[in-house]
């Protein structure tokens, strides 16, 4: 018995629910069946010129729990029973499966698919089964999820089979995470994380990280490439930067519009001074620089390979390749003005 989908407009249709909406879900569900949509005034005329000699499905496009399984599943009821009509769920707000010709009413199926996402404890029902499902579904691919209560992952991310996934982390987008990366207590926002890749306790959006490179914990990294074997430590922001094989950031910097060279070392404390209150500037670095603690790379400024940057240095000027700068006031040491008189 041959079964058609009838889709039914719905407000709610187009909710997004972990990375796809509503109606998405139901669309790539039922892709290789033929399909039609309807406003509610029109579903039953529809479905009804449709059905011929098999069965519609009226489904709601703010239903999207609903699977073949459970079409197939109602279909088969309609044939033991030989009904003309199947309610699925609420008999007013839910779906249902009808049948040209005569035939009994009345009868009901019910499943914990047929839920809409017309409200907000009927949102959160659809939404944890649906996380639920995606992860299940990892889980059966060889995706290692340490704990399934406390990770979110949306369902249009990919996490290729042998990838780890620890506790309290959010993987949202088109975000892509390659087999033998470890993603821990972190949010991801489409980004890649290659093979070997560790992220712990950090906060990622539009960003790339290459093999075995390390980030965080607490790094905050948006629109940066991150090649391989590099460290970003604790506290380190980079924003719309390049940080080539082996770069390090051990902690506490701010690396922002920025290019910085293969095996280069940026120090506790630098800032690249990106914007002048007006625009922002760009600031390169070369490969193998040393940039010292409380550096200030004032852009557009470029630092050539191999340079030495000490620290507390304010760097205004480009620096040759090879070259050592230092930009601090001399110490001077003078005697201590006593201004206790009480003794």
């Amino acid at each position: 018995m041959e079964t058609k989908i009838c889709f039914v407009e719905a407000k709610d249709a187009g909710r997004v629910i972990l990375g796809r909406s509503a109606e998405g879900y139901l669309l790539r569900e039922f892709a290789a069946f033929e399909c039609v949509r309807a406003g509610w005034e029109d579903a039953e005329r529809t479905a009804a010129e449709l059905a011929g000699e098999g069965v519609v499905a009226v489904i709601p496009l703010d239903m999207p729990l609903v699977t073949a399984e459970d079409i197939a599943r109602g279909a088969e009821c309609m044939k033991k029973h030989k009904l003309g009509e199947l309610i699925l769920g609420d008999e007013d707000r839910g779906a249902k499966m009808v049948r040209a010709g005569g035939g009994r009413k009345g009868y009901f199926l019910t499943s914990p698919h047929f839920v809409k996402v017309d409200g907000a404890k009927n949102l959160s029902v659809v939404y944890n089964q649906m996380k639920e499902r995606i992860l299940g579904k990892l889980l059966d691919a060889g995706v290692y999820i340490a704990d399934t209560a406390n990770t979110v992952i949306d369902d249009t991310a990919v996490i290729e089979p042998g990838a780890e996934i620890l506790p309290f982390c959010r993987i949202a987008g088109g975000s892509v995470v390659k087999s033998g990366a470890r993603i821990e207590g972190s949010h991801l926002s489409d980004c890649t994380v290659e093979s070997g890749a560790h992220i712990v306790m950090s906060h990622l959006a539009g960003t790339r990280v290459g093999a075995r490179s390390e980030v965080g914990p607490f790094a905050r990294l948006r629109g940066a490439e991150i090649g391989e074997g590099c460290r970003v430590g604790d506290f380190v922001e980079i924003k719309n930067s390049l940080f080539r094989d082996g770069a390090k950031s051990a902690h506490l910097a701010y690396i922002g519009d920025a290019e910085v060279g293969a095996r280069t070392n940026i120090g506790c404390g630098t800032v690249f001074c990106n914007y002048d209150g007006k625009r922002k500037h760009r600031t390169e670095v070369g490969e193998g620089c040393f940039i010292g603690a409380n550096v200030n790379l004032v852009a557009p400024v470029r630092v050539g390979d191999g340079a030495f940057v000490a620290a507390g240095t304010t760097v205004t000027e480009d620096v040759d390749a090879g070259a050592f700068v230092i930009g601090r006031q001399r110490q001077t040491a003078k005697p201590r003005k006593d201004t206790d008189k009480t003794s």
